[in-house]
């Protein structure tokens, strides 16, 4: 079952249940209402009969009060006792004699007996019971619930109708939002939900959810991409070196040195790509660095590959404090260092750190002709770019007189 028709039915079931119940309240208050009136007509006629009675020397009723009586024509009874002993009987029904004995033995009160209403009064040992039969009043009643009911029903059903056609309107982005999530392997939007209600709120919340799934599937399908790319080369290399040798049979030196280059080149490449994964997924470790040490340990880490290359290879290191994880830091610094030593053309490459505002930055420079897209475009550089986005810090590569690619870290 739907939850737009299990809403309904509990609209409905509610609805009738506080109708049945306002049914139930209404019939109640008009039966006390209608007893309230007989009681009250019952009293006022049984009050003027002993009056009457009483007024006489001989405890009599006058003449016309009897000949009144006499003219009931069944709507109420009259019997008047003397002395517990019957001595008048006004109705043209065949009523019960008398019509209260329990009131006639107490002298007084109001009670219903046998589909009557009956009042008893007596006063100086005369007794008057006046009754008036109950039915006109139950039939009034139950012509109020033949057309109560019928109406209740018709209202229970209308509300769930209605329910219907409005919760039908409320769950419309919950819709929507099905048919994308059904359609999401097609790549299908989720259409903005409009609305401050549970129901909106939650269909923007479960779209923002299905727009990081797709963006994070991006994320790793380019990932994959990268990695294949750049597999490609020394895999190449390393097969091509190894059936050169195998039809050779031996290995010569200039290969082994090719070989040895491609992996080397291999390691860098999967470190690379174990940073990457690990700064796109959030698994970093952030600890206490300092720009500078991390600067120092590069510079004496790169020299000898910048006098194999004969580059100037420069250290400008001022204390510069930050908090990021150290193993992605050092693998976006050597990611840098080796796109200037290798792609920059350039004569020197410079290594500076420092503090500015609040931000420890970390700079490496060339002076070169500057990257060509394609370096820019590279792994080692998307690695920079997600270690800083990672630690919440920035990236950015500019061309001033060379090639300056900056990372920036909140300080310590």
């Amino acid at each position: 079952m739907s939850l737009r028709t299990r809403l309904s039915l509990i609209t409905a079931f509610l609805t009738l249940a506080g109708l049945g119940l306002a049914l139930g309240l209404m019939y109640v208050l008009l039966e006390r209402l209608g007893l309230a009136e007989i009681d009250r007509e019952l009293n006022l006629q049984s009050q003027t009969v002993i009056q009457a009675a009483l007024l006489d020397p001989a405890n009599e009723l006058p003449p016309d009060i009897e000949e009144e009586l006499a003219q009931e024509t069944g709507v109420s009874s009259t019997l008047i006792y003397r002395d517990g002993r019957l001595t008048f009987v006004s109705s043209v029904l065949n009523v019960p004699q008398p019509l209260d004995p329990e009131g006639l033995g107490r002298g007084a009160g109001l009670a219903s007996v046998a589909g009557w209403r009956v009042t008893t009064l007596s006063r100086d040992g005369l007794t008057a019971q006046v009754g008036r039969p109950l039915a006109p009043l139950m039939q009034s009643l139950t012509r109020y619930l033949e057309a109560a009911v019928p109406l209740a029903l018709l209202l229970g059903l209308g509300a769930g109708l209605t329910a219907w056609l409005l919760v039908g309107y409320a769950l419309r982005p919950l819709e929507r939002l099905t048919q994308a999530t059904r359609r999401f392997e097609e790549g299908a939007e989720v259409p903005p939900a409009e609305g401050k209600d549970e129901v909106a709120a939650l269909s923007r919340s479960f779209a923002d959810l299905l727009s990081g799934l797709r963006q994070q599937r991006l994320r790793e399908q380019r990932f994959l991409s990268y990695a294949a790319h750049e597999l490609r080369t020394p895999i190449a290399a390393f097969r091509a070196n190894l059936e050169a040798a195998q039809l050779k049979g031996g290995v010569e030196r200039g290969q082994l040195a090719i070989i040895h280059r491609e992996a080397l080149r291999l390691e860098i490449l999967a470190q690379n790509l174990l940073a990457l994964s690990r700064a796109e997924s959030g698994e970093t470790r952030p600890q206490p660095v300092d720009l500078a040490d991390l600067a120092a340990e590069a510079f004496d880490r790169f020299q000898p590959l910048a006098l194999e290359r004969g580059l100037e290879l420069e250290l400008s290191a001022d204390p510069a404090p930050a908090l990021a994880d150290p193993r992605l830091l050092e693998q976006a610094l050597n990611n840098l260092v080796i796109n200037a030593l290798r792609h920059a053309q350039a004569r020197r490459v410079r290594l500076a750190c420092g503090s500015a505002g609040g931000r420890a930055w970390l700079e490496v420079a060339d002076d070169g002709r500057g990257m060509a897209g394609q370096a820019q475009e590279g792994l080692g550089l998307r690695v920079a770019r997600a270690a800083m986005a990672a630690s919440s810090g920035a990236f950015s590569v500019r061309v001033e007189g060379g090639t300056v690619a900056r990372l920036e870290l909140p300080s310590r």
